[in-house]
C-alpha cells in the first residue's frame, strides 16, 4: 500500500490525463492490488438510468486502522456503502489508514477537497482525529460509525448495543459447553464439560468491553455456575498475541471463546485449530474465518444501518447532527446466525430465538460494566 499523500493525487491526475479514459473503482479487500487511497479521485461511479435519490452526492470512508480485509467493521462498513450505493447512486470512495497520523491526514485530505458531502469514520479509532482536526472544517459533515458519540454537531454517530450482541454469544457458548460436543458437517467433536467460557478482547476501553460483559451475563443466564476466562490482549491486530492468548485459555479447559478482537481474531482461529477449539464470531458472519471452527456469529447489522442513514442522507441532506443513535434487538439492529454446517441442536435454538426475542422486548437488560455482570441475577427458566 503507498503512502497517502498530496503527491500521490498529483501522480494519479497526470495518470488520468495522459490515458483519458482511465476509470477508478475500488478494490474488493480480498488481498490483491491496491484499493483507491486519495480523496478528489472518484472510486466509485454510481450505475447510468433512472436518476437514483444520491446523484449527485458524494460519499467518502475512512476504514479502520490497517484497512480492509481482516473481516470486522471497517469491512463491514465498506460493504455496507457499496450495497447502499447500488440502489442510491451517490458517488464513493475510501481510503485505509495504516496508523493514527494516517487517519488525521485522511480527515484533512478529505475534508479540504471539498468534494465529500458526508465522510463515514469506521470504528472508534475514527473518534479523537475528527474531534481534533474537524472544527477547522465546519461545514464538513462525518457519520462516527460504531462508536457512541454526542454533543458534536458535525456528526451523527451511529453505534450497537454490543452488550446484547454478547450476550447472545455468552448464551449460545454455553449452551453448546453443556451438551459435551459440536458437530459440524460430518465431524463431530466430542469432549468433557468443564464450564468454562473464554472471553478476549483487543483493547479494554468502555466502549468496547460490553461485548464481554454481555457475554459474561449470558453465560451465566444460562447456567450461574459457570466460570468465564477472561484475557485482554493489549492490541486490535496482533494475531501472535491473540493466539498465545487463546491457546492459554484452551489449555485451561475452555472449549468455546467469544471475543471483541478485531482484525487480531484470526489468531484466536489458529489457536482453535490447534487446540480442537470453537470460536464464536463477532460484528459480521465471521463463519468464512475457518468453517470447521466457528460455530456461530453474534453481530451488528451493518448492511441495514448503513442504507437506513444514507437513504434518509441523500433524501433530505441532514442527519440528526450532534446525536447517538442506538441500534439494538428493539430496532433490529443486532442479529445472529449459525455456521450453515452446524448441527444445532433444536433446544439450542429455541433457547436462542427466545433470548433473542426477550431481548427484542426489553425482557433481559443485559450488563455494560464488570460490576453489573456480578449483580446480574437473571437465569433462563427451562
Amino acid at each position: 500500500m503507498k503512502n497517502f499523500s498530496k503527491g500521490f493525487l498529483v501522480i494519479m491526475l497526470a495518470f488520468v490525463l495522459l490515458f483519458g479514459l482511465l476509470a477508478c473503482s475500488p478494490k474488493a479487500p480480498n488481498g490483491e492490488g491496491e484499493p483507491t487511497e486519495t480523496p478528489g479521485v472518484t472510486a466509485s461511479e454510481p450505475n447510468q438510468g433512472d436518476e437514483p435519490i444520491g446523484a449527485g452526492k458524494s460519499i467518502a470512508l475512512i476504514t479502520t486502522i490497517g484497512g480492509l480485509g481482516d473481516g470486522t467493521i471497517g469491512d463491514a462498513t465498506y460493504y455496507g456503502i457499496l450495497k447502499a450505493q447500488e440502489e442510491l447512486g451517490f458517488a464513493f470512495n475510501y481510503s485505509e489508514p495504516m496508523s493514527q497520523p494516517d487517519y488525521e491526514a485522511m480527515i484533512i485530505e478529505y475534508a479540504e477537497s471539498g468534494e465529500y458531502d458526508l465522510i463515514f469514520l469506521a470504528g472508534v479509532e475514527g473518534l479523537d482525529p475528527v474531534n481534533a482536526v474537524g472544527p477547522d472544517y465546519p461545514d464538513q459533515k462525518f457519520v462516527v460509525y460504531d462508536i457512541q458519540s454526542e454533543g458534536n454537531p458535525q456528526y451523527v454517530s451511529e453505534y450497537f448495543a454490543k452488550n446484547e450482541i454478547g450476550f447472545l454469544g455468552g448464551v449460545l457458548a454455553a449452551l453448546m459447553e453443556e451438551k459435551g460436543e459440536v458437530t459440524i458437517g460430518d465431524k463431530t467433536t466430542e469432549f468433557e464439560t468443564t464450564g468454562k467460557i473464554g472471553l478476549m478482547i483487543g483493547i479494554e476501553v468502555p466502549s468496547t468491553v460490553n461485548a464481554l460483559t454481555g457475554a459474561a451475563a449470558g453465560m451465566k443466564y444460562i447456567n450461574p455456575d459457570y466460570e468465564y476466562l477472561y484475557g485482554i490482549v493489549g492490541d486490535w491486530k496482533d494475531q501472535a498475541k491473540n493466539k498465545e492468548l487463546a491457546l492459554s485459555l484452551y489449555d485451561q479447559g475452555v472449549h468455546f471463546i467469544f471475543q471483541n478482537t478485531g482484525g487480531g481474531g484470526l489468531g484466536i482461529i489458529a489457536a482453535a485449530k490447534e487446540r480442537d477449539g470453537f470460536f464464536i464470531g463477532y460484528d459480521t458472519d465471521q463463519t468464512k474465518w475457518d468453517p470447521e471452527r466457528v460455530i456461530g456469529s453474534s453481530r451488528k447489522q451493518n448492511d441495514d444501518t448503513i442504507m437506513r442513514v444514507l437513504k434518509q442522507f441523500c433524501e433530505t441532506g441532514s442527519l440528526p447532527w450532534g446525536e447517538a443513535e442506538e441500534n439494538n434487538a428493539s430496532n433490529n439492529g443486532i442479529g445472529f446466525n449459525y455456521n450453515p454446517a452446524l448441527v444445532v441442536p433444536d433446544d439450542v435454538a429455541a433457547i436462542v430465538e427466545a433470548v433473542m426475542q426477550d431481548l427484542k422486548d426489553g425482557k433481559i437488560q443485559a450488563p455494560n460494566t464488570w460490576d453489573e455482570v456480578e449483580a446480574f441475577s437473571d437465569v433462563f427458566q427451562r
